[in-house]
């Protein structure tokens, strides 16, 4: 009798390697600081897909309270939300979740984060899950503004 364990553990090795390799990438993630008693806030961070194929996130989620995936527009001079059901993230594409554009509001929260604190973040994809630890900050890293030469 052959013994298949051996070639079945490299395939599972090997086949775990690559979904891994296919996650999100999450760098750079904050969420803004609020008032004590604020209930809602939203987090902010860059996406990167390292894979050959695009991905698709199908939700958001976070242990402070609910999440939801929202885009800023300006429609009619007026700033608007809009709930945002899934993104698509082309293959080795970026994209950035930053005020005044694609971000998650954090609603419901449980606690008001304090500036310094992490707040956990996760995306929900077709190949899994990405997650992170965003910091609590009063403004965005300076070193990601777009206004820093106003």
């Amino acid at each position: 009798m052959i013994d298949v364990r051996v070639p079945l553990i490299v395939f599972i090795s090997a086949f775990s390697a690559s979904i891994a390799a296919e996650t999100l990438q999450l760098s750079n993630a904050w969420v803004r600081a609020m008032p004590p008693g604020q209930k809602m806030t939203a987090a902010y961070f860059q996406v990167r897909n390292p894979s050959a194929s695009a991905i698709t996130i199908k939700g958001v989620s976070s242990s402070a309270g609910m999440a939801s995936l929202h885009e800023t527009r300006l429609e009619g001079g007026r700033s608007t939300m809009q709930p945002v059901n899934t993104l698509t993230i082309e293959a080795e594409g970026v994209i950035e979740l930053e005020p005044g554009g694609l971000h998650i509001m954090l609603m419901g929260l449980q606690s008001t984060p304090a500036e310094g604190d992490t707040v956990p973040v996760c995306l929900q994809t077709n190949e899994g899950e990405s997650c992170t630890d965003a910091q609590v900050r009063r403004a965005a890293p300076e070193a990601k503004s777009k206004h820093d030469h106003h």
